[in-house]
């Protein structure tokens, strides 16, 4: 807000006794992960396209915090936070185990017990596991947010915290240590097809 007012932009206000700016922002980031994924819908008084908006606003922002790239969308489109289906967190894997066995047992379970068997197995949507060049495994967890058209698959708000707790016991058996967690990307659903907010607006 601080940012938006510095810029001279007109934002609107909700109406009633304690009027708010009509900022929309999807689904909070845990304290403590990265992210390189946050949206936010801001309705202004004005009429000025997604690139002025960008430049105007990162003159009064810190170079941590910048818009990467900002669009004209109509003021009817559903908001974020109803829209985000999906979730993608991003964990770097570091195993304490020279043991080979315990990291093939490991890649096995994750696909096997943690995805489906688990007590948050309902909120998986999908995973994958890489490794980069320094030798750590970077496991990709596509995770359920709270989502209406999920309502059948997975009526529970899912907790990020709660999973993340869940998932440090689960990794001791296997010797193996989260050493950063990042949300990588938000996704809405098309036709049964992932897309980011950037992407259908």
């Amino acid at each position: 807000m601080r940012a938006l007012r510095r810029a001279e932009f007109k934002v609107e206000y909700s109406l009633g006794y304690n009027p708010k700016p009509k900022i929309i922002f999807s689904l909070p980031t845990p304290l403590g992960v990265e992210s390189m994924a946050e949206y936010s819908d801001v309705l202004l008084d004005q009429r000025i396209g997604g690139q002025e908006f960008k430049k105007r606003v990162n003159l009064r922002l810190k170079p941590q915090i910048q818009v990467i790239k900002a669009k004209k969308i109509a003021a009817e489109t559903v908001n974020l936070m109803n829209d985000i289906a999906v979730s993608l967190y991003s964990f770097r894997l570091e195993s304490r185990s020279a043991d080979k066995r315990l990291l093939e047992r490991f890649y096995t379970d994750i696909k096997g017990d943690l995805k489906t068997e688990s007590d948050f197995s309902r909120s998986i949507f999908d995973l994958e596991i890489t490794q980069d060049k320094a030798g750590f495994h970077i496991f990709f967890l596509k995770l359920f947010g709270y989502a209406k058209i999920f309502i059948k698959e997975n009526n529970e708000f899912f907790k990020f915290n709660n999973f993340y707790k869940y998932f440090m016991d689960w990794l001791k058996d296997y010797k193996i240590d989260v050493k950063g967690v990042k949300k990588e990307e938000l996704f809405v659903l098309r036709k049964n097809i992932l897309k980011t907010p950037m992407e259908v607006v």
